[in-house]
């Protein structure tokens, strides 16, 4: 399983692990600074900082590593809950972070440095309980497209495919509609693209096709799953949920939430490359 649910909120594990992650961090520093009493201020201030800086530089790094991605939607930058950090940046603005507070207030240097290490055992120990549970292979049986014709998703032609599961009653599936759509003409054609399909959850063509008119999205991609067969056969929890197909027809990654351009294109380029 690739996400979890609590309640009526459902989180991709990425995602839950990052949330841990940072409750933990945040409350080790808390703890900390109620032991310190003569340096509480210091210590609060400057882990603050160390959160800030490093959600900003991670953020910054993979914005520069996917700047092509960003470039048609630069808004998009400021779009963190779609995801999107650089490990390898967020931890150079740490260890910068870290530098400053024992240049600029000793004292409070090794409480920064046990929060950070009480996140880091937090991500781990979450990681661990939480492992990438990706596997199964694109479906046999037939779907039907719009007009009634059927589709068979596994006739792929050794092309990639992105399946992407969505409904119209879904806000964070209507966000990103527009978007997908525009990549999937961009790659449409494409010798060694990959396709993009919509698989639309349990609603009736009309309500389909009075959301593309209300959108002006095109019907091209769109499949119809009436019975939500995709959403059980690979377990998921919530939409939208995309997932990558490498060519073999292998489930390669299930992304659970809005998915970002950048995001999108990544998990493209991982389909090519795969062999």
């Amino acid at each position: 399983m690739n996400a979890i649910s609590l309640g009526p909120f459902v989180f991709s594990n990425d995602r839950f692990i990052a949330i841990v992650t940072v409750l933990v961090f945040l409350a080790a520093a808390e703890i900390i600074a109620w032991r310190r009493p003569d340096h509480r201020d210091a210590i609060r201030h400057w882990t603050g900082t160390a959160f800030v800086v490093w959600v900003i530089a991670a953020r910054l790094g993979f914005v520069i590593t996917h700047w092509g991605a960003f470039a048609a939607s630069p808004w998009t930058v400021f779009a963190i809950w779609q995801g999107g950090f650089d490990i390898r940046a967020g931890i150079f603005g740490l260890v910068a972070t870290v530098a400053a507070v024992f240049l600029r207030h000793p004292r409070a240097g090794v409480p920064v440095i046990l929060s950070i290490a009480a996140g880091t055992i937090a991500f781990g120990l979450t990681t661990l309980a939480l492992p990438d549970e990706t596997h199964g292979q694109i479906p046999t049986e037939a779907f039907a497209d719009l007009s009634g014709a059927p589709v068979n998703l596994a006739t792929q032609d050794g092309r990639p495919l992105v399946l992407n599961l969505w409904a119209t009653w879904c806000p964070p599936c209507r966000r990103e509609m527009p978007m997908m759509v525009d990549v999937a003409q961009s790659l449409d054609g494409a010798q060694d693209g990959v396709r993009i399909v919509f698989a639309n959850q349990g609603e009736q063509a009309r309500s389909i096709n009075e959301f593309l008119d209300l959108t002006d999205l095109p019907p091209g991609g769109m499949i119809r799953d009436p019975s939500s067969a995709l959403m059980q056969e690979f377990d998921l929890l919530g939409l939208p949920s995309t997932l990558f197909f490498a060519g073999d027809g292998s489930l390669q990654s299930v992304h659970t939430g809005e998915i970002s351009r950048a995001a999108l294109l990544a998990g493209i380029d991982a389909l090519k490359a795969t062999p």
